[in-house]
């Protein structure tokens, strides 16, 4: 049997085309109702509170997900979304917060947000824990078709419940459901007996369904964990790319965009994708958590990081605590030890059944066990307000994951202590992965014959992520997306392509740029395992706030750690700081990416007068003297004036030689380590490196250069260590073959 709408193969028991989305036997009366209903009309207000039963569990069941239909120039034009009308006077939206939620008074980000939501498309900005979900349930109630895209199941069903315990009929619809729920939950929201829907954005690729959600009339969209929209962004999720479509074909209702973490890129890629920059008003409140007390406890190793993590979790028996774990298997070994030492716990990772992490999570919630341990496949969304306590027990590698997983403490307003445990090696890791996520030209050329000879298979229609990941399991997956994107090779908002050319030309500088975007947020999170500045206020700079440089809820500020650099002037760290700002906004990136904290204190520190000196500097570089070099030494002259009897600054670096150009400079970098070519140590080296990467399947320099097998060969390191003060050697290297090397050298002559 054939589609009626698509002509795909239809399987004999189908209810709908797996294709399309269409009915098996033709279209329904009504496109978003089953055939044989009848349609009421929206209900033009929700806020009769009648009781609505909770939600009915229904058996799991799969459901066909398809894609928006390619556009056509001949397409009918959207009717425009019915105007959201709503209420001006907050006092309207005070009284539903007393009577349903108990809340004597709005949050100050929450009364800007609805304020500004009468007049027009919103942005909001809040941290974890402020209250970001009435600032739509509010609305919902009172004007009905309230349509929310969220990211994750769990988290929806979390909400509903508590909306259904006030008395407030929203719904949800869901994979776990099956397809009677659906179609009953479906109608209960265009028929305005529910005036809050909640979708995973999945749902919205189904065109049967989001046309039927336009002839109903969606008066607000909200858009959940916004951030996931943005590429630029810590969890992008290629399935919200569509929302800026879907978002059209609505037509284009009252929109409000929601998360807790987003710097100034973020936030704009976000209006960008969504349709809405120039018309969004943004609420950006401060990311500040007063409550929260940020400290760094450095480690050495594993052994050491087990061993404070018992020892603090005993210390802090009973309490609510997460404790997020770099990959499944420290996951599991740092559940069991804990439990073995007396502490309950239990483990949470994408490695589980679907009904073992979600029984995880809820004797987590419900406080039947205390600490749960989780990779960052936990969390988003998670509304348990007493967790006391979350530790990282590895570096992540951005700010913006990092203080979103920490944010997960004191939700309740009372204190809660966010620790990181860092080994100087955690950075090493990081960059292998980082490394590992950013293809190079031959896999990006494998990853697009793959993307090819699956859209092949599929026809016209659009590929969906999943299947891609499940077919191309390369880990650069979403940045060469992205790269095939910027070469024209895929449609804009969804995975369909646009040449079936198995060589095409592709545009690989946008794996570039995000490599080295990725390698400045991991910069900056070092910088703030690092610092011995307040770590509080270097979370808040890096979201684009001006803090006070002292705070009472970090361990330098409060001296448990003894600073590891000179002091500094702190007039002369904010001037510099000042001027980074003013180069940031002069060449359109963010401040990080000027120049680092780490660079400020260090011109702080040692206030050099010549651009060699500067040179001598952290961070710096003949680029970044050229460029504001002058600036930066004219502010030091400034702050040395105004400051005549400040002592002499300590020794700076040495300067190095002066730089030479040509071949002359290229044979000085070749020729670092005397070492002969015919050298006996040095051949081995190379015989090695080839061998190894004949093994690997990759080119011979990708292990380590000429440069660095003379310097090996010169200097013989005798440990790890030594290995890494190696040119050329980081931490990646020593882990993956420094003990190879270290036995080659034991055995030198």
């Amino acid at each position: 049997m054939k589609c009626l709408g698509c002509n795909a193969n239809l399987p004999d028991d189908a209810a709908f085309c797996p294709e399309c989305g269409m009915r098996a036997d033709g279209p329904a009366p009504f496109p978003w109702l089953e055939a044989g209903e009848a349609a009421a009309p929206p209900a033009e207000q929700a806020r009769s509170l009648a009781a609505v039963p909770p939600p009915v569990r229904r058996p799991a069941s799969t459901t066909a997900i398809t894609t928006l239909p390619r556009p056509t120039p001949q397409a009918a034009p959207v009717r425009p979304a019915p105007d959201a009308q709503l209420p001006t006077d907050l006092d309207v939206y005070r009284e539903q917060l007393r009577a349903l939620f108990g809340y004597p008074e709005f949050r100050s980000a929450q009364a800007e947000v609805l304020t500004r939501l009468a007049a027009g498309d919103v942005l909001g900005v809040m941290p974890t824990g402020a209250g970001k979900s009435l600032c739509y349930v509010l609305p919902a109630i009172e004007v009905g078709m309230t349509l929310v895209v969220s990211p994750l199941i769990a988290l929806m069903q979390d909400q509903v419940e508590s909306l259904n315990a006030v008395g407030v009929p929203a719904t949800f619809i869901n994979s776990t459901l099956a397809r009677d729920e659906q179609n009953r939950r479906y109608r209960e929201f265009i028929e305005g007996r529910a005036p809050l829907l909640y979708v995973a954005p999945e749902r919205l690729a189904n065109p049967r369904f989001v046309e039927g959600l336009r002839a109903a009339g969606i008066r607000l969209l909200v858009i959940d964990e916004a951030h996931c929209i943005s590429e630029w962004g810590h969890d992008f999720r290629p399935d919200y790319l569509a929302l800026g479509v879907v978002r059209e074909r609505l037509g284009a209702p009252r929109t409000l965009a929601l998360t807790a973490t987003a710097d100034p890129t973020v936030r704009r890629d976000i209006l960008v994708r969504l349709g809405v920059l120039g018309r969004a008003q943004e609420v950006v409140t401060s990311f500040d958590r007063p409550t929260l007390r940020f400290g760094v406890v450095p480690v050495l190793g594993d052994a050491e990081r087990l061993q404070w993590l018992v020892r603090y979790a005993r210390e802090h028996l009973g309490q609510a605590g997460i404790i997020y774990a770099r990959t499944r298997r420290n996951v599991e070994a740092t559940a069991a030890a804990l439990t073995a030492a007396g502490v309950r716990a239990v483990a949470y990772h994408a490695g589980m059944a679907a009904a073992d992490r979600a029984h995880a999570q809820r004797r987590f919630t419900t406080g039947q066990v205390p600490v749960l341990v989780a990779t960052n496949a936990f969390g988003m969304g998670i509304d348990k307000p007493d967790v006391r306590y979350v530790i990282h027990t590895h570096m992540p590698g951005r700010l913006e994951a990092y203080y979103q997983e920490a944010g997960r403490a004191g939700r309740d307003g009372e204190p809660a202590e966010c620790t990181l445990l860092y080994a100087r090696r955690d950075a090493g890791l990081q960059r292998r992965f980082i490394e590992q996520a950013h293809p190079s030209e031959p896999e990006l050329r494998t990853i697009w014959r793959q993307l090819v000879e699956l859209q092949q298979q599929a026809g016209d229609r659009a590929l969906t992520y999943n299947e891609v990941h499940d077919t191309i399991s390369a880990e650069g997956l979403p940045v060469a997306i992205a790269a095939f994107r910027a070469s024209e090779l895929i449609e804009p908002a969804a995975i369909r392509l646009r040449s079936m050319d198995a060589e095409a030309a592709i545009d690989s500088s946008v794996v570039v740029e995000r490599l080295r975007y990725a390698e400045s947020r991991l910069a900056q999170m070092v910088e703030y395992a690092e610092t011995s500045g307040c770590r509080r206020a270097l979370i808040l700079r890096y979201f684009g706030e001006q803090p006070a440089e002292r705070c009472t809820g970090c361990d330098n500020c409060e001296g448990v750690t003894v600073p590891s650099v000179e002091s500094y002037p702190d007039e002369l760290f904010a001037a510099l700081l000042e001027l980074r700002t003013d180069l940031a906004a002069d060449s359109g990136r963010p401040p990080y990416m000027v120049f680092e904290e780490r660079t400020a204190r260090e011109v702080a520190t040692y206030r050099p007068s010549t651009p060699d000196e500067l040179l001598t500097m952290w961070g710096m570089g003949e680029t970044r003297v050229r460029w504001f070099g002058d600036r930066m030494l004219a502010a030091v002259r400034s702050w040395e004036a105004a400051n005549g009897d400040a002592p002499p600054p300590p020794s700076a670096p040495s300067a190095p030689p002066p730089p030479r150009s040509g071949r002359a400079a290229s044979d000085a970098s070749n020729t670092t380590a005397e070492v002969s070519y015919n050298d006996p140590l040095y051949q081995r080296l190379r015989a090695w490196r080839r061998d190894r990467a004949r093994t690997d399947g990759v080119p011979a320099y990708t292990l380590f250069t000429d440069r660095t097998a003379r310097e090996l060969a010169a200097h013989r390191p005798a440990d790890e260590d030594a290995l890494r003060s190696v040119w050329g050697m980081g931490e990646a290297r020593v882990r993956a073959f420094g003990q190879d090397l270290l036995v080659i050298l034991s055995n030198a002559d």
